[in-house]
């Protein structure tokens, strides 16, 4: 294009591959409010609705994916949620606006034109481990009436309806926390070391803790060393993550608009998790599994992880001004 606006320029610099780049994005601000205020003011992105299946509408899913042909939707269409009706969110490649909370709630709205029981919302990135009729007659024994989400049981080991946190920093989880990128992660060290340089200017106390529960044995050791030094500053909730079931009429009754959209591809899933948290009796579990391929369609390095910290910045204003912590332990 031949002319930029402000928004693009900072936009191109946020979506970056260059680490460099992300650190001049986050330069261009002198605080938190006015990081917040161009999140706000960023567009949601393109997008497109594709439909298969819609004779189907009890239960109806909701997956947002960059190409309804590419193989992970095409896994979810023909071999995990077969026969079910499902509403692909199509962001297409190159969406350098993209937004997944947008683009969750659209399909959530599309859902309600159809009056159904549940909706599923689901990352396209997938594997199946239990048949489909597994999940269906799981539902079928609920009231959705009586519940508002639903969560799947024995999923601490995926990004989904798993046992979370999140932690208000100290000095103790510093040094804890370089122990394990030194043990585990020790190419994103200089990364961290330039992530906190970033937190401390937007003044970023609180972060997402991730899983309680890890297969590896040392993990788990310093999850649960760091947990109690810090057990008077850790809130506890479950985590909907890839994979989340939704009353369709406590869908109708907030309109759609499940996902806080100022958030751009992260924590939007925690701050929903914190919000379930305060409402427990509203949640219920069925005996269905499903597993993840986490961060496959989106990717995992080190500027997904520094355009993370925007998504902290808006967190920690939510956590300190608007999400109730009195769960705090």
């Amino acid at each position: 294009r031949l002319f930029f606006s402000l928004m693009d320029h900072l936009n191109n610099l946020f979506t970056s591959n260059d680490y460099k780049d992300i650190l001049k994005f986050y330069d261009y601000f002198d605080n938190r409010e006015q990081l917040i205020k161009w999140m706000r003011e960023r567009p949601k992105g393109n997008y497109r609705i594709v439909e298969f299946n819609k004779e189907s509408n009890d239960i109806i899913l909701v997956i947002p994916t960059m190409d309804v042909n590419g193989k992970y939707a095409l896994t979810c269409r023909n071999e995990i949620f077969k026969g079910l009706h499902i509403i692909f969110v199509e962001s297409g490649y190159n969406n350098y606006y993209f937004n997944y909370a947008h683009n969750c709630n659209e399909g959530i709205k599309k859902a309600l034109e159809y009056n159904p029981k549940w909706i599923i919302v689901s990352n396209d990135d997938m594997y199946k481990i239990d048949d489909v009729n597994v999940l269906v007659n799981e539902l079928y024994s609920l009231d959705e009436n009586k519940v508002k989400y639903v969560f799947t049981n024995n999923s601490d080991l995926f990004y989904h309806s798993s046992k979370s946190y999140v932690f208000e920093e100290n000095f103790l989880h510093n040094i804890l926390f370089i122990i394990y990128k030194l043990l585990f992660e020790t190419s994103s060290l200089h990364i961290h070391f330039v992530s906190r340089k970033v937190d401390k200017k937007f003044n970023n106390r609180w972060h997402f803790g991730g899983g309680i529960t890890s297969p590896s044995f040392i993990k788990r050791i310093l999850k649960k060393i760091s947990l109690s030094l810090e057990n008077r500053h850790v809130i506890y909730f479950i985590n909907p993550g890839t994979f989340l079931i939704l009353s369709g009429k406590w869908c109708y009754r907030i309109r759609g608009n499940v996902f806080n959209e100022n958030y751009i591809n992260g924590m939007e899933d925690v701050h929903l998790g914190l919000q379930i948290s305060k409402n427990e009796f509203d949640v219920e579990y069925i005996n269905y599994s499903i597993g993840d391929l986490l961060k496959s369609s989106l990717g995992n390095n080190w500027c997904r992880s520094l355009r993370d910290l925007a998504n902290y910045t808006y967190f920690n204003s939510q956590i300190e001004n608007n999400i109730n912590i009195k769960n705090i332990k």
